[in-house]
């Protein structure tokens, strides 16, 4: 017996159906994960990417990959550390009083981005001008 016209629509029906299905489940799981990786992993593992804690990145300039220069703040204090894959180095602090050339101490709000090369350039003279 050959199938009529009726169940050949019948059967691509189906099929479209299918893959609708299909689709809707995997745009659940790529939800799902998205919502993970955003909210849920950093809660889990207590990082916090609100800049109101008493540490701030102020700057951050890549080197090389897995090379990285952060100039922090913490409290009145900064600092300039140095990272790589599998350490972290202290390289020198910035006294008080020349922090003000760099940035403004007392705000509470983010530091609007500079260019890192010019508050290198700036260690690199040893806080002159």
């Amino acid at each position: 017996m050959t199938p009529g016209p009726t169940d050949q629509l019948t059967s691509i029906n189906s099929q479209v159906v299918q893959y609708i299905g299909v689709l809707l489940a995997l745009g659940g799981v790529l939800l799902l994960a998205y919502v993970l990786l955003r909210i849920g992993l950093p809660r889990l593992f207590g990082m916090r990417t609100s800049s109101g804690g008493p540490i701030q990145v102020v700057a951050r300039y890549p080197l090389e990959p897995k090379k990285t220069l952060y100039l922090l703040r913490i409290g009145t204090q900064v600092f300039l550390i140095g990272t790589s894959e599998s350490q972290v180095q202290f390289l020198t602090s910035l006294a008080a009083d020349n922090a003000g050339d760099v940035f403004q101490p007392g705000d509470a709000k983010e530091v609007p981005p500079r260019d890192f090369r010019q508050i290198l350039g700036w260690f690199q003279k040893g806080g002159q001008g």
